[in-house]
């Protein structure tokens, strides 16, 4: 049995014991039977977050080779200029974004993945997971941010929140070996002053920055959320002069970055066969019988009991706002 916590396990154990101290008071002060036995499901329902939390898996096999030592970070800019259509001729940039995360995550079998994306602001989609289903799955449905929120992107938006989940991982596991992929176009449009990644160096052995677009550049479709049965909007963005906004590669911003990371810059025109970073060699297990030892995760299995009994509390509370309604409505006869 193996655990991988989604959040350090100090602040686990605060927030359970902070949960727990609540239902055994609130267990304490309710007298009839039917309150203390609500109660008695939901402090099982706490128990269930907990279970799930920690992650649980047991060994599981698949594959002839896998880096089972290896966490991989992918860092997504989702910006509007990464639909800009200058990729493998007039493609979005972000076509090829979706096809190397595929082709990556296949080429790190029994590897954990965690995948940031970047706009406005920095959001960790998928937490470090060894699930490379649920990392290639959110990785096909990456979306850009809409139009109309944009305020001008920094291609280092995504710094502390990289650093900071580096160092969880780092904490959880330190022998692991942690590999990082930045893709990106480099176009910074913020005001304030590209900032460093610096902080994530030490955490990092290994990886690459991707590159999209062109020195030309393309331009962007409109993206609103909302879309027609082509999956597109209507329209492409404009300057305030009403001609065509055009997004180009910035690869200067992009061979910074990979500096600062300590990886290298590779420019992507075409999907297929991205070049893979290496782990280092310590981290990498083979089996010559055509089996690899990999994780099972075995979260769903609490996390199916807690959505029962999310059901049944949530049958509970209806059938007493009846009992509310019935009781409300014979007392307004009486009167």
């Amino acid at each position: 049995m193996s655990l991988s916590p989604v959040l350090p396990l100090p602040l686990l154990i605060a927030v359970f014991s902070v949960l727990a101290a609540f239902v055994v008071w609130q267990l304490v002060l309710r007298e009839n039977r039917p309150r203390r036995l609500s109660w008695s499901l939901r402090g099982a329902m706490v128990v269930l977050v907990l279970v799930i939390a920690f992650r649980p898996g047991v060994p599981g096999y698949g594959g002839a080779e896998a880096t089972t030592e290896t966490d991989v970070f992918f860092v997504v800019d989702t910006t509007t200029s990464i639909v800009a259509e200058d990729y493998a001729g007039e493609r979005p940039r972000l076509d090829g974004v979706k096809s190397d995360i595929a082709d990556l995550v296949e080429s790190y079998p029994g590897a954990k993945f965690a995948l940031l994306t970047f706009d406005s602001s920095a959001v960790l989609r998928v937490p470090l997971t060894s699930d490379a289903t649920a990392i290639a799955n959110a990785g096909e449905v990456l979306a850009p941010e809409i139009t109309s929120y944009s305020a001008g992107s920094s291609v280092a938006q995504a710094k502390d929140l990289l650093a900071s989940t580096l160092q969880r991982a780092h904490e959880s596991e330190p022998e692991r070996s942690r590999v990082v992929y930045y893709f990106g176009d480099g176009e910074q449009t913020s005001s304030s002053p590209v900032e460093s990644f610096d902080e994530s160096a030490p955490l990092v052995n290994g990886g690459l920055v991707f590159g999209y677009g062109t020195e030309a550049g393309g331009p962007m479709r409109v993206q609103t959320g909302y879309y027609d049965d082509d999956k597109t909007d209507d329209g492409y963005v404009t300057l305030d002069t009403g001609s065509e906004a055009r997004s180009s590669i910035d690869e200067q911003n992009l061979r910074t970055i990979a500096d600062q990371l300590g990886i290298d810059y590779e420019h992507r025109g075409a999907p297929g066969n991205p070049p893979v970073a290496p782990a280092g060699s310590s981290s990498t297990t083979s089996s010559s019988d055509g089996t690899a030892r990999g994780t099972v995760e075995l979260y769903w299995i609490p996390a199916a009991a807690l959505v029962l009994l999310a059901a049944a509390q949530a049958v509970t509370v209806l059938r007493r706002l009846r009992d509310l309604r019935v009781a409300g409505g014979k007392h307004g006869h009486d009167e």
